[in-house]
């Protein structure tokens, strides 16, 4: 069972210090400033194809210093999807919304430091964020409880909705429906590519669109062929992708041919890479000098972009 745990816990970024001394607590730490978790669907819209006899857990880790939410919580057994909105203040609110899609190797969702802790540095620059807590494909040791064919449909469908539910807000968070992007870490990473290079399922008449207007690649996992699919979007998006060099589990190369193909195709890229970082560095503090910029170089990069005035 440890050895199960350290696997996953490693291809989640973290790191050996940080699991072997962590508290397995089946218990909710929550911060008093983190927003409440709502249903990501409701009604009769929702036909869930990933469920699990075992109920939903969480476990709670040691909290870095440098955590602005105060927690860090990883979910797993995910069924049903829930997200939680950070609005900006209306004095401060810039227009833009932001899906944040938490990493775990599609296993788990790391919400607090890779959710909640964003959220919070982006709230008084003016972004509200939306923190997706979608549907895992968990199984036993390297098993998957769902074959990909049957599980990605699912949890793409969890990324399009939260775009949904930010674009039918737009009026009352202060947002403009045409600067609503997604972004993600690791595996939640590949899930922001796959909703940014894919076309939107047809859906009923007059549905607010699940399309993302830009898109964040932090550390991304491409676990797919991404050529044909980067080629057959039209328009391609604005993306920002961000990886360190001494990351062995999403290598940089992939980053680096992807920026590549993005470019020939004509689409606008920032690619941000550090020498120090790993995988796994979230805010990026406390993993050298340079990664902790990569916040200000995303914010920078919207603002180059136009999506930010």
């Amino acid at each position: 069972m440890l050895r199960s745990m350290a696997r996953d816990f490693l291809l989640c970024g973290a790191s050996p210090q940080m699991w072997l001394p962590a508290l397995f607590l089946c218990a909710t730490a929550w911060s008093s400033e983190l927003p409440a978790e709502k249903p990501l669907w409701s009604g009769t819209e929702f036909t869930n194809t990933i469920l699990y006899k075992a109920k939903e857990t969480v476990t709670s880790y040691g909290i870095s210093k440098h955590s602005l939410s105060g927690s860090n919580r990883v979910f797993s057994l995910v069924a049903e999807p829930t997200y939680s909105i950070h609005a900006a203040p209306k004095a401060q609110a810039n227009g833009v919304g932001l899906v944040i899609c938490p990493g775990g190797g599609y296993r788990d969702v790391w919400i607090d430091r890779e959710g909640h802790d964003l959220a919070l540095w982006l709230k008084p620059k003016g972004v509200t964020s939306l923190v997706l807590k979608y549907r895992t494909n968990n199984g036993g040791d390297n098993d998957r409880a769902y074959p990909w064919e049957t599980y990605l449909p699912a949890v793409f469908a969890d990324a399009r909705q939260a775009i949904r539910i930010l674009r039918s807000q737009a009026a009352e968070l202060n947002l403009d429906p045409n600067k609503i992007g997604i972004c993600g870490f690791s595996a939640g990473g590949n899930l922001a590519f796959n909703i940014l290079y894919r076309p939107e399922p047809a859906g009923p008449s007059g549905r607010v669109s699940g399309v993302a207007n830009f898109g964040g690649l932090f550390y991304p996992w491409f676990r797919e062929d991404f050529a044909d699919l980067v080629a057959n979007t039209k328009p391609l998006p604005p993306v920002f992708v961000m990886n360190a060099v001494d990351d062995t589990l999403t290598p940089v190369s992939h980053c680096m041919d992807f920026a590549q193909t993005v470019l020939k195709a004509n689409g606008s890229l920032q690619l941000l890479l550090f020498s120090k970082g790993g995988h796994g560095f979230d805010m990026g503090e406390g993993h050298g000098e340079s990664a902790p910029l990569w916040k200000e170089s995303f914010v920078a990069w919207l603002k180059d972009s136009g999506f930010i005035r």
